[in-house]
């Protein structure tokens, strides 16, 4: 089993590298890998709920199922926290089991893991 981190730095208006992002982890964690996704820039819009919803790619690949997917399987949502207050966004309306956390996590995460950006 390894270790990936799929950071997302994409919001809204990338909706391909957006649901690329959530698709990969979520065939890494199907495979029995060890998956957390890490949220900055625009890329923490999708830590707010429905923010997901009519996102798709071209090839029509619909982000929210492999989002669902991540949150039914308990995959860490990591949310930058200055890239959130800056949004505005409320942790009280995360997707379930999103949380706020800092650079100093991010490091962290990737000093262990193989690492993908969107």
């Amino acid at each position: 089993m390894a270790k990936f981190l799929f950071v997302l730095s994409r919001g809204l208006e990338d909706p391909t590298r957006a649901t690329r992002c959530f698709q990969f982890a979520k065939l890494a964690k199907e495979d029995g890998n060890e998956v957390a996704v890490f949220l900055i820039d625009d890329g923490v819009i999708f830590a707010r709920l429905g923010a997901a919803e009519h996102v798709k790619a071209p090839t029509s690949d619909e982000l929210k199922p492999y989002l669902d997917y991540l949150v039914q399987e308990k995959t860490p949502i990591y949310v930058c926290t200055p890239c959130a207050n800056n949004r505005f966004l409320n942790p009280d309306e995360f997707v379930q089991g999103a949380e706020l956390a800092t650079g100093k996590t991010l490091i962290a995460l990737a000093k262990e893991s193989k690492v993908f950006t969107f």
